[in-house]
């Protein structure tokens, strides 16, 4: 805490920590006491009085147990809440502030027009006014500039014919103003935009597959400052960001991954006026699209130099292409980037976000892949934007003190410091100068009430300003004395603390004496003093191991530039009293002096003062105070000088004396004297006479603060002998004007007389008003200038009309018009209501009044009165424009397309005529006819001698618009996607569209119509197309002027479908049993939908036990006819056949299944079951069963039994002998019928018979049977017959049934 408290104060060092007396208080009594209800010593106030004591037994017992610094500390702390309300007294309820001082900048539409309230304010109320940054205060002018009452600034919306500069694109400031002063805003640029014709543009681009695309939408020079891109288009769909697309914050468009299908699209860009709202779309740009192609990297994109403030984010944009894809590698001042979450790589480059002043420096992109490598550069500058604390603020203070403002500026360093004094530049003087490296300290010495007020610190860099300022009042600061200590009586030894506490402006320094002794500090006395924020000084004295010789009066003493106050008070050590040596005094006559007995010692019974032996006081000048001090009231010489005694009792009946001398000095008294006014060329004589004083007294003169040198040069004489002085002017002149003082001093003092001579001069004109032409909206000055003393005071007045001034009125002077310092008029805005005569009268009281009259003339500029903004025209027709002038004459009339002034003699379709009607002048420009060239801004420029007018004219020329761009998307069998571009739309909303389409080899006049197609859409589908057709398409566009021509043809082939109808006339034929031969021809041409690659046939048996599904065999087509056999098919079988045509597309319709059988053939087995009886010698029956009725292959026709009889060889019938195994065979027989039985009669007796039996068809003979061999039966009625047996491999069977 000891510390602390030093460092604060500044002056306690290694002092050991200060003891206290703490006055004891109780309740609100107590606090009040604390803040000062002493009686300090002020301007003669008495010194020794006492009031009440706050002391008792009980607090002094207490304090003696309290370690010093935490005493100190109390005091403090007390202290510091018994001020509270001094220093709330010191805060006023007079503020100034800004409401937004960053604003620097307006820009706003010639069309629209802008309010601007005033930045700064104040409480109460301030007086807000705007002034140019020239300082010429700022005036209405009707309908182009109007400042309300509440200090907003507002500008009007005007046509360009009305343009100012120095109204419309220049700088301005606002002030605000009330008691604490004037503080004044930065300069803030106010620039009207016109509406300018301009175009937006983005080129066509390349890119490889993969790649990254990127374009960039063009836009002039000269309105990029204002134009900014709002969105990207792709085909005429808003594009949002993500996936592929990205949007730079600078208005690039960055396509990723480029592919093949971007190449399909158009891109345009859609940007939009900060200021008027307009909105402009580009053209349609197109991307090519290259197939990878192994190269170095190109940059497509890169950043430059730039400035960007802090806090901000910054896009480093840096996209190159090649193949392979090239890496990119960033490098702030050649090293890689550092690890930091605010920087950010990204497709579009290096994000930066929250910059700080450290990432100033030097960025290179390197992109690098396998084929070479590119690098990018630049510098980026981070500028941190300017912060100004002025200091100290609203700073109370007293009148010659000397103070320091500190201007403390933060953010980027090249900057410049300008300081204002109520909204004035201050300028060094006598009592300011401005210090610092960067101008950044003001120092004021000696201020004087004037220097009251607001000041401003303004620091600019590169257009930004930032600024602070101070409230100071100065006041009359004479010191006071806030709280202090009281009479106590201490025991030796008995360490006490005494603090006193003063305010004043500036801060006043306490000096503290013991029995009008200095006290010095030593190893007795500690000091210590320190400052607080509110300007209050305490000061305090400890004395640790006190004295007799300790004890006294003690006296603090505040003293500042404006004055001083004291305080004092005894202390009483005990121990024998004794008085001080005292010196002698020297009082100044008519003046207070006070005498102090300088009593030492503890406890004593009284003091007395005598002179002369009687006791004091004798009379109501003096007064002896219960401390023992005397005061002397309106010291006189003869009176009060003397020997006076100081005595102490100290005992009964015992007294100690003191003895001290007063001398009396008299200062002088001036006579006093005025000065009568006089005129140039008379005498004067001014004398200063020194009623009384001392002598030797010293006289000199002053005029005006400074010393009289008498002589030729001034023109003045002075004459001064004892205690007189005598100035003599010889010949009056105007340079004798002034405040002439008479200062007279001695050894007491220095007192002074001053008046004021004044010589009059009646007014004479200077400069006399001349008739004068002033040009309407210029400024215009009327000169008149006087000259006389008292300065004369100039009055204008003026008279309508151009002929004789009928009656004079006096001109109201506002911000538009004033009296110049030299008495001349300044008319800022020349009106044409300005005109007539004026009269220029001047006065001073001095003589006559004296005047003048002139007559102004306003001469009008060629300005456009009259003109259409905007005009329409139809391409081909004849258009006029007329744009009417008014003006002085001779007023010459040009007419500019765009930049380009128009020569009608040389360009027939121009024709340019002039009319005069009153005092106006109509300019009529014609075109015919009318081009699609002619939609731009026609301008009338109308001139004469004394300015020049222009009109801006946008002429639109209608016409239809241009036919659309037409693509196709996608094609499919029997529909397509169109999309079309709407590039010129004639200059009139498109209101709908047409599509047209036909067969190619059918003339338009077989076409299909697609009508009123929305204006909105860009993209239709076409349906109920034929597959595999060629069509021809084009496309009309509509507006409110017609249609536009046929865009260009498109010829499209619908993709192929599948054949919509089956092949025609299927014919089955059977060619076998096992084959049948189809023929057909192709389906309907109509129905092919294509070109029919070939046939499907499809069969299937139809007989019972058949699945019911198709076999399939395919074949190629070969002409319109078509052939195809069946094989391998089943005999005698019915089939069903169909055919479907197929094309690349897909397979058509079945035919109509048509069935047909295959031709019959041979049953492919025997009959079944075949069996014999041999039922007489001569008989015998076979039977069998039908074969299997899959085998019979046709239509049973019946059967066939085929036997023949076996004889031995060498036998047989005849009786011969058989040879075995030789066999003879009998002739063969066969019996046919349609039974499944047959009786074989007449046969052989016994003999063997071989057996077959077949089936047989339309086709023939079946398969036979196996042999069955049978021998008939014995005779048993005639004689027995041999038998022929068989050979052994044989079976005979008698009676038997065999079974094959």
């Amino acid at each position: 805490m000891h510390s602390s408290l030093g460092r604060r104060g500044g002056d306690m060092g290694g002092a050991e920590a200060p003891l206290i007396s703490l006055p004891c208080f109780a309740g609100q009594q107590g606090w009040r006491d604390l803040r000062g209800a002493q009686s300090p010593v002020q301007h003669g106030d008495q010194p020794g009085q006492k009031t009440a004591p706050h002391t008792c037994q009980d607090c002094q017992i207490f304090l003696k147990n309290i370690p010093a610094i935490y005493g100190m500390w109390l005091v403090t702390l007390l202290l510091l809440y018994s001020l509270q309300e001094v220093h709330s007294e010191d805060v006023g309820s007079t503020r100034l502030y800004f409401v937004n001082a960053s604003l620097q900048r307006v820009t706003y539409s010639s069309s629209v027009g802008v309010s601007l309230p005033c930045p700064a304010g104040g409480t109460p109320s301030a007086i807000l006014r705007w002034y140019l940054a020239t300082g010429d205060d700022i005036y209405d002018v009707p309908h182009i500039r109007h400042v309300h009452a509440n200090g907003t600034l507002q500008l009007y919306p005007f046509s360009p014919s009305a343009y100012n500069s120095y109204i419309h694109d220049n700088d301005y400031f606002c002030t605000a103003e009330n008691q604490a002063g004037k503080i004044r805003s930065p300069n803030i640029r106010i620039k009207a935009v016109f509406r300018e014709p301009y175009t937006v543009r983005v080129a066509d681009q390349r890119s490889m597959r993969g790649n990254v695309a990127v374009f960039k939408c063009l836009i002039p020079a000269a309105v990029q400052e204002y134009v900014s891109v709002v969105s990207w288009e792709r085909d005429t769909v808003s594009i949002v960001p993500g996936n592929r697309f990205s949007l730079t914050s600078f208005g690039a468009l960055y396509i990723s991954d480029v592919q093949k299908e971007d190449a399909l699209s158009t891109y345009r860009c859609i940007t939009k006026h900060k200021y008027s709202g307009e909105t402009r779309q580009s053209n349609g740009a197109r991307l090519s699209v290259m197939d990878p192609n192994e190269s170095s990297p190109t940059i497509l994109d890169s950043f430059q130099a730039g400035e960007v403030y802090a806090g901000q984010s910054v896009e480093l944009p840096c996209i190159a292409g090649g193949y392979p894809s090239p890496t990119v590698r960033w490098l702030k001042d050649g090293r890689p980037l550092p690890s930091d979450a605010r920087w950010t790589r990204r497709l579009t480059g290096l994000t930066i976000s929250d910059l700080r002043q450290e990432d100033s420096g030097s960025y290179a992109c390197e992109v690098t892949n396998s084929f070479g490598s590119k690098e990018v550069s630049g510098q980026l500058h981070v500028i941190d934007p300017l912060r100004v604390t002025l200091s100290p603020k609203n700073l109370k203070t007293g009148i010659s003190s000397t103070l320091f403002f500190t201007c403390t500026v933060e953010g980027s360093p090249e900057y410049t410091i300008t300081w204002f004094s109520n909204t004035e530049p201050i300028v060094p003087d006598q009592h300011i100068s401005i210090q610092g490296q960067h101008n950044d300290t003001l120092q004021i010495t000696a201020a004087q009430k004037f220097h009251s007020g607001a000041y401003q610190c303004f620091a600019s860099r590169k257009g930004h300003t930032a600024q602070d300022f101070s409230i100071i009042l100065l006041e009359d600061g004479t010191p006071r004395i806030v709280s202090s200590f009281s009479e106590r009586v201490v025991n030796p030894g008995e360490p006490f603390s005494l603090m006193c506490a003063a305010k004043g402006a500036p801060p006043p320094s306490i000096t503290w004496t013991l029995d009008d002794e200095p006290v010095v500090r030593d190893s007795t006395y500690k000091t210590s003093q320190y400052t607080l924020s509110d300007g209050l000084t305490v000061s305090h004295v400890n004395v640790s191991s006190p004295l007799i010789r300790d004890g006294g009066v003690y006296r603090c003493v505040a003293r500042n530039s404006a004055g001083s106050a004291e305080y004092q008070a005894r202390i009483n050590v005990r121990g024998p009293p004794r008085i001080r040596p005292m010196r002698d005094i020297t009082a100044v006559a008519g003046r207070n002096t006070y005498i102090t007995c300088r009593v030492i010692g503890y406890p004593y019974y009284s003091i007395k003062w005598l002179k002369d032996g009687m006791q004091l006081p004798d009379n109501h000048r003096q007064v002896v105070f219960e401390n023992g001090t005397l005061r002397l009231t309106d010291v006189q010489k003869g009176a009060d000088e003397g020997t006076y005694l100081c005595s102490v009792l100290i005992q009964p009946q015992v007294s100690i004396n003191q003895t001290v001398h007063v001398t009396v000095k008299v200062p002088p008294l001036i006579q006093p004297f005025d000065i009568p006014s006089t005129s140039v060329g008379k005498l004067m004589y001014i004398a200063c006479v020194v009623s009384s004083g001392d002598m030797p007294i010293r006289i000199t003169w002053h005029k005006d603060g400074q010393l009289i040198v008498p002589g030729s040069a001034s023109g003045v004489a002075i004459e001064t002998k004892e205690f007189m002085s005598s100035l003599q002017i010889s010949k009056v002149t105007l340079k004798h004007n002034g405040n002439y003082t008479c200062i007279a001093s001695n050894a007491a003092a220095t007192v002074s007389w001053e008046r004021q001579l004044i010589v009059t001069v009646p007014p004479r004109f200077v400069v006399q008003p001349n008739n004068q032409d002033c040009i309407y909206g210029k400024a215009g000055v009327l000169n008149c200038s006087v000259e006389g003393y008292p300065p004369p005071k100039v009055m204008w007045k003026h008279a309508k009309g151009v002929g004789n001034p009928q009656q004079y009125h006096p001109v109201p002077l506002t911000g538009r018009i004033q009296i110049m310092s030299n008495g001349s008029l300044l008319i800022r805005h020349v009106l044409e209501d300005d005109r007539g005569y004026y009269l220029c009268q001047a006065s001073n009281g001095v003589g006559s009044d004296i005047s003048k009259s002139m007559i102004l003339t306003v001469k009008i500029p060629a300005m456009i009165t009259s003109h259409p903004n905007t005009t329409m025209a139809r391409k081909g027709q004849t258009k006029e424009l007329n744009c009417t002038a008014r003006g002085e004459q001779p007023i010459i009339i040009r007419w500019e397309r765009g930049d380009t002034v128009i020569d009608a003699e040389r360009n027939p379709r121009y024709s340019i005529t002039i009319n005069k009607k009153g005092d106006e002048v109509i300019s009529t420009l014609k075109l015919n006819p009318a081009e699609r060239g002619d939609s731009v801004f026609f301008s009338c420029h109308a001139i004469n001698s004394y300015g020049e007018g222009r009109g801006l004219i946008q002429l639109t020329v209608q016409e239809p618009p241009d036919p659309p761009e037409l693509e196709v998307r996608e094609v499919k069998d029997r529909s397509m996607n169109l999309r079309w571009i709407q590039r010129f739309d004639g200059n009139s909303i498109i209101t709908s569209y047409d599509i047209e389409y036909k067969n190619k080899s059918d003339s338009w006049d077989h076409m299909y119509t697609t009508r009123n197609i929305s204006p909105t859409n860009n993209q239709a589908n076409i349906v109920e197309l034929h597959p595999a057709c060629v069509y021809s398409i084009r496309m009309y566009s509509y507006n409110k002027i017609g249609r536009s021509l046929p865009s260009k043809e498109l010829t499209i082939s619908t993709e192929e479908a599948p054949p919509d109808g089956p092949p025609m006339e299927v014919i089955l034929q059977p060619m076998t049993s096992q084959s049948i031969r189809v023929t057909w021809r192709a389906p309907k041409k109509e129905l092919q939908n294509g070109v029919i690659r070939g046939y499907q046939i499809g069969y299937r048996e139809n007989g019972p036990g058949s699945n019911g599904q198709y076999s399939i065999v395919e074949m190629k087509a070969t002409g319109d006819s078509e052939v195809y056999t069946l094989d391998n098919l089943k005999k005698f079988a019915q089939y069903g056949v169909v055919v479907q045509a197929f094309n690349r597309a897909g397979t058509g319709p079945s035919s109509t299944e048509i069935n047909a059988t295959t031709l019959e053939d041979v049953p492919s087995e025997p009959p079944q079951n075949v069996r014999a009886i041999s039922v007489t010698s001569d008989e015998a029956v076979i039977t069998w069963a039908e074969p299997p009725r899959l085998t019979l292959h046709g239509v049973l026709k019946g059967y066939r039994v085929v036997f023949w009889s076996l004889f031995p060889d060498g036998g047989g019938c005849c009786g011969g002998q058989a040879q075995w195994p030789m066999q003879k065979w009998g002739e063969m027989q066969n019996i046919t019928t349609t039974r499944e039985q047959v009786e074989l009669r007449g046969l052989e007796k016994f003999t063997n018979y071989s057996v077959q039996v077949l089936a047989y068809t339309q086709a023939g003979d079946g398969v036979r049977s196996n042999v069955l061999y049978i021998q008939t039966r014995e005779d048993h009625f005639g004689h027995q017959m041999g038998l022929n047996s068989p050979p052994s491999h044989y079976h005979s069977y008698f009676d038997m049934e065999v079974q094959l």
